[in-house]
């Protein structure tokens, strides 16, 4: 019984070289512009949102800022042993006259950031505050609305 053998040898089959296709080790031009316009179509899809994320963050820390301040003023009160109180607004300073020993105080808030109270802010000397109902406007009108509870006038 004969015995086949199939021999892959280049010498048997074709002269050396021609069989081989040469190998170029980068990529051609079409792949390189295909990547190109997939990483393009991504980029327009994610780059507003990102830009939106970034807006975001921006004002819940600016809002977090001004939060923090006012959660402040208890302790400054306790440590310069006077009160303060935040007005509403500039005319209802007539309204209601600060008592002895307490000074009044200005929120410094982020630019282009505003705020209402429905009523003065009042923090004694020893730190507690008697609680009032904030709202903050951020620069694009949005408001939000925070109970500032006593003692501590934390934003619920």
């Amino acid at each position: 019984m004969p015995t086949w053998v199939i021999c892959r040898s280049s010498s048997f089959t074709e002269p050396r070289g021609l069989s081989r296709r040469k190998r170029s080790d980068g990529f051609t031009l079409l792949e390189l512009i295909v990547v190109l316009v997939i990483l393009g179509v991504v980029g327009a899809l994610a780059l507003p949102n990102l830009q939106n994320l970034y807006a975001s963050v921006t004002r819940r820390a600016d809002r977090d800022i001004a939060l923090d301040q006012i959660a402040r003023l208890g302790a400054e009160a306790l440590l310069s042993g006077r009160g303060f109180v935040v007005r509403p607004s500039a005319s209802s300073k007539e309204e209601d006259a600060p008592s002895a020993g307490y000074v009044e105080r200005e929120l410094d808030l982020p630019a282009d950031w505003g705020f209402e109270l429905d009523r003065p802010l009042w923090v004694q000397p020893n730190g507690v505050c008697l609680g009032a109902s904030l709202t903050l406007v951020d620069p694009r009108g949005r408001r939000t609305e925070h109970d500032l509870e006593p003692p501590f006038c934390r934003a619920r």
